[in-house]
């Protein structure tokens, strides 16, 4: 594509194929410029004068490289100016011998008879010149069109009284049409062509949660660091495929995976106490050698279960105040409310003592228990309404255990 070098060559390239065909005038010795009408330097007398006098967009090509950028602002292709080029043929003669005319005719027949400038005259001429050699417009995708411009008596007059500060002689328009100018801008080039490819039909499965449990034991507690099971159907992926366990936002691997349960430990301290969700990923293998695609694959929708606390080795302290100090793991966030419950151990109902909410996170709390009577308690704690277990988790509890 021509570049910005493309409007001289035109004007240069007009002033050659009138100059090779003024011989058929007759006019001796004449010659064609490309100067300015009312300047300085001398025109030829005889000859023609070609004057580049208008510029204006080409309505068709105007918008036909939008967009030229993406959004990222990458280059898509290069940005391209259209041009219509207004010229203004002058003549030089002895009128006597209707020089002016005779040279017309010529201009007008050589123009007429070749519309289009011929590629091989542009080449031609950005050879002979050498400020125009890298114009490339012989490579433009589009002819450059000549046409002639019929311009009114009044457009005439104020063409010469207004834009060139002469007396009138007699003259010609023309319209070349159309100039494609391009940035020098570097656009990537195509991509590469794919080597190999691989076709993997897969059956539509949607992994689906039914329950989150404990494991071995789907009726012990959910406690911190505990191993538990996701029951349902559709858990574990295609032979090939990965199979990722997600809980409360962290993605962690499966210990197991089977098409009705998938297995995971949970980290001890990773989770805090309370409401957490659990979620299958099943990302596609794509590649060679496959590797997993996070973006590309099915998901189960999430199911709820409860992370609940536990009393540290199920010891409790009466300290003044009177209050309960213990250690509870996971440790309480920041911002979680505190609730101890008290359960006579001869029986009876069971008192509610309460910590507060959090200000900062902690691993020992102590909670006042103003007006409990003396005696024997079981212990437990609620972090957010979760509830840590008695012990042992099945038959009669022995712990924790609190003397008041």
């Amino acid at each position: 594509m021509s570049n910005a070098l493309a409007i001289a060559a035109v004007t240069e390239t007009l002033v050659q194929l009138v100059q090779d065909h003024l011989g058929v005038s007759g006019v001796a010795g004449a010659q064609v410029t490309a100067l300015q009408p009312d300047g300085a330097a001398p025109l030829p007398n005889p000859g023609v004068n070609v004057f580049l006098y208008q510029v204006t967009p080409n309505k068709a090509y105007r918008n036909a490289d939008l967009p030229t950028r993406d959004a990222q602002g990458n280059l898509l292709r290069k940005p391209q100016v259209a041009l219509d080029l207004h010229y203004l043929l002058t003549f030089y003669g002895d009128d006597t011998a209707l020089e002016q005319q005779r040279m017309l005719a010529a201009a007008a027949l050589a123009l007429h008879a070749r519309p289009s400038l011929p590629r091989t005259l542009v080449a031609q001429v950005q050879a002979a010149t050498p400020f125009l050699t890298t114009s490339n417009l012989d490579k433009q995708a589009e002819l450059i069109r000549v046409t002639p411009a019929i311009l009114t008596l009044e457009e005439l007059s104020k063409l010469w009284s207004f834009l060139l500060k002469v007396d009138y002689v007699l003259s010609a328009a023309y319209v070349a049409s159309v100039v494609l100018i391009e940035t020098d801008d570097r656009v990537p080039g195509p991509a590469l062509p794919v080597e190999s490819f691989t076709v993997t039909a897969l059956p539509f499965s949607q992994p689906v949660i039914d329950r989150v449990v404990a494991s071995p034991d789907p009726a012990a507690p959910i406690v911190d660091g505990a191993t538990v099971a996701l029951v349902g159907s559709h858990l574990a992926a295609a032979a090939g495929g990965a199979t990722e366990v997600v809980i409360d936002g962290q993605t962690l691997a499966p210990l197991t995976a089977a098409a009705d349960s998938v297995t995971v430990a949970l980290p001890a301290g990773a989770f805090a106490t309370g409401p957490l969700t659990a979620q299958i990923v099943q990302p596609l293998s794509l590649g060679k050698p496959p590797a997993p695609h996070p973006g590309a694959g099915v998901t189960s929708g999430i199911a709820a279960f409860v992370l609940r606390p536990t009393i540290v080795g199920g010891n409790v302290q009466k300290v003044a105040g009177p209050a309960l100090r213990f250690d509870v793991a996971p440790k309480a966030k920041a911002g979680q409310r505190v609730v101890l419950q008290l359960t006579a151990q001869a029986g009876g109902a069971a008192r509610l003592a309460d910590g507060g909410v959090l200000t900062a996170d902690s691993a020992t709390l102590t909670v006042p228990i103003p007006g409990v009577a003396a005696g024997s308690y079981f212990v437990q704690v609620l972090v957010d309404g979760a509830q840590s277990p008695l012990t042992p988790a099945a038959g009669p509890p022995a712990g924790p255990l609190v003397a008041v």
